[in-house]
């Protein structure tokens, strides 16, 4: 044993993998891996509409709105993911929130830690102490991201949806 290690104290706050944080690891990984399977499908069918509109014709107006659509729905997903990924963690809810604040699980005269509050939809995990102060481990702009561009994809799909009922139904223009 190293000299050093052995003449110090055995550390009692160290970083242990918990097996009880809290969180349903069964639904978030799910989450994570389907959403990681559906992302390599909707790219492989975004880069292939890419590659055959570069090799063909350009494509019409409801084929530009619908992979419009299928690209801002891509990256929410992504973006979901993503966030999903920041939710999770492998400690601890105790552990996770005070070293993230103070660098250590057992800071000592800190105000003490109250809470931890986490949501799939919107997607947060939410530390709170004490004094009020709260911490999300889930980036601010996630959301509002994901809630934009759902609404950018619902619009480029309407869209989509009426240009192809103009082009099926010529007379109806206007």
């Amino acid at each position: 044993m190293h000299p050093i290690a052995a003449a110090s104290e055995p550390v009692s706050e160290s970083v242990q993998l918990a097996t009880e944080t809290g969180q349903n690891f069964a639904t978030a990984g799910m989450i994570v891996l389907l959403g990681l399977i559906v992302l390599v499908v909707l790219c492989v069918y975004l880069f292939s509409t890419a590659i055959a509109r570069g090799r063909l014709r350009p494509s019409a107006p409801a084929g530009r709105f619908r992979d419009a659509a299928v690209l801002c729905a891509t990256v929410a997903l992504a973006l979901y993911v993503y966030g999903v990924v920041c939710y999770l963690r492998l400690e601890s809810a105790y552990h996770t929130c005070m070293l993230e604040r103070y660098g250590s699980p057992g800071a000592a005269g800190t105000p003490s830690f109250e809470t931890n509050d986490d949501s799939l939809l919107p997607v947060s995990s939410t530390c709170t102490w004490s004094d009020g102060y709260t911490l999300d481990f889930v980036p601010a702009f996630v959301n509002p991201a994901i809630a934009l561009l759902l609404v950018a994809a619902l619009a480029s799909a309407a869209v989509a949806c009426r240009a192809v009922l103009r082009e099926r139904n010529p007379s109806r223009r206007g």
